[in-house]
């Protein structure tokens, strides 16, 4: 006789198999070419941020002040982190892809094979996504600890910003592991979330 827990999980089980889990070479893929467009995104923001450091330095015919400096880092990473941020989680919101996702062939999906709503797209973005977490922002993110840290010296500051950094390194690494060792290749932000990312371009 067939338990009700076994029952009940089947379901789950058949919906993940008719769903085509996608491979891990694809996402590997998509990641990359993401990572083009996340260059482009600072590519983008820096230029901004030198405006603003140029416009505080009368373009360069006097010594910028301090805050124009601050100025620079601040938008050079919120500007970029909070552009990417709502570029990826609308993006994911209302096609379930990114732009390597879509080239690839991939689609993120809720995993009872639902639509994604906004809510578990910014959840998906926030668990230790690698999109996020991304190694191109690490030394940005750096730089800015260090000044944070100086101008504050506090060891309070001192201690999120590593964690923050740590959280840069080892977002990467898990999502890897994750997509590894799991029978429908979900990351952790997948599991956390509630979602998988599926081979072929389903709407």
């Amino acid at each position: 006789m067939v338990s009700a827990s076994t029952a009940r999980s089947r379901p789950a089980e058949a919906t993940h198999t008719a769903l085509r889990p996608a491979r891990l070479n694809a996402r590997i893929s998509a990641y990359l070419i993401d990572t083009a467009v996340l260059l482009g995104f600072i590519l983008v923001f820096f230029v901004i941020a030198g405006l603003v450091l140029l416009l505080n330095s009368d373009f360069g015919n006097e010594d910028a002040p301090d805050s124009a400096y601050y100025a620079f880092m601040s938008v050079l990473l919120g500007g970029t982190i909070i552009g990417w941020t709502l570029f990826n989680v609308a993006l994911t919101a209302w096609r379930g892809q990114t732009v390597g996702k879509y080239v690839i062939g991939i689609r993120t999906l809720s995993a009872d094979d639902a639509a994604l709503t906004a809510g578990r797209a910014c959840l998906r973005w926030f668990v230790l996504n690698p999109m996020l977490f991304h190694p191109l922002l690490l030394p940005i993110w750096a730089t800015f600890a260090l000044i944070a840290t100086f101008l504050t010296l506090s060891q309070v500051v001192l201690v999120l910003t590593l964690a923050v950094l740590f959280l840069w390194i080892l977002a990467p690494v898990v999502a890897l592991v994750t997509v590894l060792i799991d029978p429908a290749r979900r990351a952790l932000h997948d599991r956390l979330a509630g979602t998988i990312v599926v081979q072929g371009d389903r709407r």
